[in-house]
C-alpha cells in the first residue's frame, strides 16, 4: 500500500499555509511553511531564484494556443517532483499529472497555467527540457538559494565553501548522467556528462563542471583541481589524467596524487616497473632513483 506523501502550498494569505497530501511510492512529510519559517514572506523566493537561469529551449512549430510551458514552472517541477521521491522522467510528468486531478492548488503554487490543457507536461517533455538544461547555472541558482534560506533560517548549510574537507582523498571522475541522449541536433554528443570532484569521506559531491563529453575531460578536471584545497590531500583519478599538467596542478595546490598507468603509456610504465621491481634494489636495500 502506497504511503502519504506531503508537499507544501503556499498563499500569499497569512494562516492560509497548509499541506497537500497525495499518493507516492516514499514517506517523504515536508513541513508546513510556518512551522519553520519567522513569519508569512520572510523566507527567499525559490522560483526568484530560478528566475536566473537561463532559457535553453529554441521553440520551433509550436502551436500559438499551446507555448512552451514557462521555464521557471518547470524548473520547480524538478525540484519538488524530486523531493517527493520521483527519480525519473515519465515518474516526474505522472505525479505532476495527479496533482492536476487531486490537488490543483498544488500546480497553482508552482505557477502552471489553469487554464491550459494539458495543464502539465508528458514525460518526453520533461525529458527534452533536462537534456538540454543549462546544468551550471541551474545548480548555481539552487544553490544560492539554500545557502540564503539557511541564513533566513539561522542555520549552516554545508557545503563546499562552509564545511572544511578532510585531510584525504579526493576523487576526480566524469560520468554521462543515467538516462542522457544525444542532445538535439548533434547526434554524434553523448548527452550531459559531468565531471566530479567526490570527497570519499564525506561522500558528498565539493564540485563538477559539465563537459562536451567523455574523453573531453581533462579541461574540466583543472578548473576543478583550481578551486579545490588540495593541500595535504591525495587526488585520485582514472588513467586519463595520468598527465603533467594534471599531476603539477596538484603539486602546485602542495597535495598528492595517485594514478593509474596503462599500456598506452609505454616508456612511463617502463620507467615505473623499472623503479619499483624487486630487480631495481641495490645490494644495501635502498632502491636505484627514477630516471
Amino acid at each position: 500500500m502506497a504511503e502519504r506523501v506531503a508537499a507544501v502550498v503556499t498563499t500569499e494569505a497569512p494562516g492560509s499555509r497548509k499541506s497537500a497530501w497525495w499518493e507516492g511510492p516514499q514517506q517523504l512529510v515536508l513541513p508546513v511553511v510556518g512551522e519553520v519559517a519567522p513569519g508569512p514572506g520572510t523566507l527567499p523566493s525559490l522560483a526568484a531564484a530560478l528566475a536566473a537561469v537561463p532559457e535553453h529551449r529554441r521553440p520551433r512549430g509550436f502551436k500559438a494556443h499551446q507555448p512552451p510551458y514557462p521555464l521557471v514552472p518547470m524548473l520547480l517541477l524538478l525540484v519538488v517532483g524530486v523531493l517527493c521521491g520521483r527519480r525519473g522522467y515519465q515518474s516526474i510528468a505522472d505525479w505532476a499529472r495527479g496533482c492536476a486531478q487531486k490537488h490543483p492548488e498544488v500546480l497553482d503554487a508552482l505557477g502552471f497555467e489553469a487554464d491550459r490543457a494539458p495543464r502539465t507536461p508528458s514525460g518526453r517533455t520533461v525529458f527534452r527540457f533536462v537534456r538540454d538544461l543549462r546544468a551550471r547555472a541551474f545548480q548555481q541558482a539552487l544553490q544560492g538559494w539554500l545557502v540564503s534560506t539557511a541564513s533566513a533560517l539561522r542555520l549552516t548549510v554545508a557545503g563546499s565553501e562552509q564545511r572544511p574537507v578532510p585531510a584525504d582523498q579526493i576523487v576526480i571522475d566524469g560520468k554521462t548522467v543515467r538516462g542522457a541522449a544525444a542532445r538535439r541536433g548533434d547526434a554524434a554528443e553523448a548527452g550531459l556528462h559531468l565531471v566530479s570532484a567526490y570527497a570519499p569521506a564525506l561522500a558528498t559531491v565539493l564540485d563538477q563542471l559539465e563537459t562536451a563529453g567523455k574523453g573531453q575531460e581533462m579541461a574540466a578536471a583543472q578548473m576543478l583541481l583550481g578551486s579545490l584545497p588540495l593541500k595535504g590531500r591525495l587526488i585520485t583519478a582514472d588513467a586519463l589524467h595520468t598527465q603533467r599538467e594534471f599531476c603539477q596542478a596538484v603539486l602546485d595546490g602542495e597535495g598528492d596524487y595517485l594514478l593509474p598507468v596503462k599500456e598506452n603509456q609505454p616508456t612511463l610504465l617502463a620507467d615505473l616497473e623499472a623503479v619499483f621491481s624487486p630487480a631495481a634494489a641495490e645490494p644495501g636495500g635502498e632502491r636505484v632513483g627514477a630516471r
